[in-house]
């Protein structure tokens, strides 16, 4: 009987056991379940809602750092009293707030230049403060000129241009803006000074040239431009030979372009190229 009832005891403790684990089981099976459906529930009316909101946002665009005035005379002042290190890192941190490299020479170094040449026509400033600033205007151009070339336009057929100042003339910091428009263009262009005027007539007798560009920087020597002209188109290996002139005197009156025997004339370089584009193929029209 004892024994019996060590048996029956057994058999109550381990009911009882069991009954407790089936407990225990059910109790982590009903947590997990809550568990699961916090989190489903989390996901669904959180999770989802911020990727597709985010997925449908529109990119945001970096910023863009607008070139103004202000820019400009401080730039101005730069170059002036400041050094050329100093007028590269102000073109550097333009480029690095948002500003971009066609603007820059547009907006910024072109405009400078033109008042560097105000102040001096104004006794504001002297010829050798002109000529040193803008030699600093240069080498700040300089080094964006490869963010500027990044990108230039594939040409199979580019045509071919000659950039010379007249001779005899200093200031050539609005010409290398030039030039650099039609590389980045896929012309085949040349720039530098020529000595005097067999050297440019030299030039275009012995290679095929589509344009020549002459810049003047001011109006005392327009008589020189008009025999420039006449002289490179007898000279010209090519018969239809396109001559654009470039400065102030052609910027604040273009009809003086005309009138010296000049196919055309642009205030910057962008301009410069469709310019010169337009002339080279009305030319082989004709031809």
């Amino acid at each position: 009987m004892r024994h019996m009832g060590q048996q029956f005891a057994l058999q109550d403790y381990r009911s009882e056991g069991e009954l407790l684990g089936s407990a225990r089981q059910q109790g982590h099976r009903a947590r997990d379940q809550r568990r699961r459906a916090i989190l489903t529930r989390t996901v669904q009316l959180d999770v989802i809602p911020r990727l597709l909101t985010a997925h449908n946002a529109p990119l945001q665009a970096p910023p863009v750092l607008v070139v103004d005035p202000t820019h400009v005379q401080e730039l101005v002042g730069l170059v002036l009293s400041r050094g050329e290190p100093a007028a590269v890192a102000f073109v550097e941190s333009m480029r690095e707030q948002g500003a971009g490299a066609e603007e820059i020479y547009l907006d910024l170094l072109a405009p400078a230049a033109r008042r560097l040449g105000v102040m001096w026509d104004e006794d504001e400033c002297d010829f050798t403060e002109v000529t040193v600033g803008l030699w600093r205007l240069q080498s700040a151009m300089r080094e964006l000129s490869p963010s500027f070339l990044d990108q230039p336009t594939q040409r199979t057929d580019g045509p071919c241009i000659l950039l010379v100042p007249l001779p005899g003339e200093s200031h050539t910091f609005g010409l290398s803006m030039v030039y650099e428009f039609f590389r980045r263009a896929g012309w085949n262009a040349w720039s530098g000074p020529v000595a005097d005027s067999a050297d440019m007539t030299a030039m275009v007798r012995g290679e095929h040239v589509d344009v020549v560009g002459f810049s003047l920087s001011c109006d005392e020597r327009l008589e020189t431009v008009y025999s420039e002209i006449r002289a490179v188109r007898r000279a010209s290996r090519n018969p239809c030979l396109s001559v654009m002139v470039g400065g102030p005197p052609f910027a604040s009156n273009p009809l003086l372009a005309a009138q010296l025997g000049a196919d055309g004339t642009a205030t910057d370089g962008r301009q410069a190229v469709a310019q010169a584009q337009a002339l080279v193929e009305d030319s082989r029209a004709r031809s």
